[in-house]
């Protein structure tokens, strides 16, 4: 009876393991995204920016 005790506190252990490092994972890549967006508005400002320089010469 100890024995299957231990077994399902290693198992319950392992899966609440692997629940941290998904959660680990999911704001890792949250931070991809919002990282990804900045960048992209920062491109698109940038084009405007080269845009009104050729046109008026900013």
């Amino acid at each position: 009876m100890l024995t299957h005790r231990y077994i399902q506190a290693v198992l319950a252990r392992d899966i609440a393991d692997d629940i941290k490092q998904a959660d680990s994972a999911a704001e890792a890549s949250e931070r991809q995204a919002r990282a990804d967006e900045q960048r992209q508005r920062a491109e698109q400002l940038s084009f405007r920016f080269v845009d009104l320089d050729r046109r008026f010469g900013i």
